[in-house]
């Protein structure tokens, strides 16, 4: 008897077969899902389906594309909740969504303002979302805006994004941020996430693209405001983001106007809390090295006078953007976005213990000091400028 059954278990592991299989020409393949709220308090999902016939059309070139249409295609939904929302898409599309091959989640601003809980929530409990998706908060324009975008190199307007988010993370031009990154951000104590900022632009009125400007800075799970370029790249030298990227200055070391850029190859900084008393400070120490690129004036890099000017403009440019990071997140939203509150728990815990519970009050009002230090590494090719005769 004990056989048998043995048997009939090994028979019936044999035969399930694949229990979730799902064929292929019963999928729509999602490239770029967006979710917001309207004015009722609604969910909406917009997401960019591909059309793979007209995919594969259009890749033949000789303007079959135009003759085929766009490869894409774009739904909205609407529902009570995001779920809700999702499943609507039946009532619509002949196929199934597909989201495994998603890697962007676009956030509306209404709803990043009004809270993205709930749509964390739903995209952390459905295994076809990937927790390495970039999260991108939208301003400017709706989700439909932006998901129909005509001017675009690639073949439709996601893969134009993404190519961007590629570009962004190679070059630290802008601040990218994954599912896995906010989420964790969240759950660590009185530190607050921010997320890179797409911003659509428009002629006349009509969408013409989108490019990647400064980033939105969250308390908790709300948009509390946007945040610069300069402010979102001062946030990235605290947080040690900063890799490859260039840094221009608009004045020469003798005061005048001219353009000079550098390349930066190299970056580090320091946050260190002190503590005297009740009172709490901290040093932030960033060192960075950098060749020079390109020079509008014709400055001779064999003296080292012109040397240390050009590291001195560079060190005032960087204080610069970490000084208006600061009085944008520190003193004007008031939330901790480089995590000052995390370094002082580490280094001094008993401190911390007595001061977490005020943090919020403490914070806006601790003194920061920064130092930076830049060295010129290189000037390229060429010492002295060319000289035309």
């Amino acid at each position: 008897m004990k056989k048998v059954l043995i048997l009939f278990v090994i028979l019936s592991l044999l035969l399930t077969g694949c229990w979730d299989k799902r064929e292929i020409n019963e999928l729509a393949f999602v490239q770029g899902i967006g979710m917001d709220i309207d004015k009722d308090k609604m969910c909406n999902i917009t997401v960019q389906v591909l059309k793979p016939a007209n995919l594969a059309t259009s890749s033949g070139g000789g303007g079959g594309g135009a003759a085929a249409g766009k490869p894409y295609e774009v739904y909205s939904s609407r529902g009570v909740d995001f779920a809700k929302a999702f499943s609507n898409f039946n009532t619509e599309l002949s196929r199934t969504l597909f989201l495994q091959h998603n890697e962007i989640i676009f956030i509306g601003e209404n709803l990043a303002r009004s809270g993205i809980y709930s749509m964390l929530d739903f995209i952390t409990r459905n295994p076809e979302f990937r927790r390495t998706s970039y999260l991108v908060v939208v301003s400017g324009g709706t989700l439909d805006d932006l998901m129909k975008l005509s001017k675009s190199v690639e073949k439709y307007p996601y893969r134009e994004i993404l190519g961007m988010i590629q570009n962004q993370k190679n070059t630290s031009s802008a601040y990218v941020c994954d599912i896995n990154h906010f989420v964790e951000t969240l759950e660590t104590e009185k530190v607050q996430p921010i997320v890179g900022r797409l911003e659509i632009v428009k002629k006349d009125g009509k969408p013409q693209h989108a490019r990647f400007v400064g980033a939105a800075a969250f308390k908790y799970d709300k948009m509390v405001g946007l945040l610069t370029e300069q402010e979102t790249k001062g946030i990235m030298w605290m947080d040690n983001l900063i890799k490859n990227t260039s840094l221009v200055i608009d004045k020469g070391p003798k005061g005048d106007k001219t353009h000079i850029s550098f390349a930066i190859i190299k970056a580090n900084s320091t946050i260190t809390p002190k503590v005297s008393g009740e009172d709490v400070s901290f040093d932030v120490k960033i060192n960075f090295d950098s060749n020079m690129i390109e020079q509008n004036s014709r400055y001779n890099l064999t003296d080292l006078k012109m040397i240390k000017g050009l590291e001195d403009l560079q060190q005032e440019k960087v204080k610069s953007e970490v000084l208006d990071a600061l009085n944008a997140v520190q003193k004007k939203y008031k939330v901790d976005s480089v995590g000052f509150g995390r370094k002082l728990q580490e280094k001094y815990p008993k401190v911390w213990e007595k001061l977490k519970d005020r943090w919020d009050d403490i914070y806006p009002n601790v003194k920061v000091n920064v130092s930076v230090k830049a060295t010129l590494k290189r000037s390229g090719l060429t010492s002295k400028p060319i000289e035309p005769r």
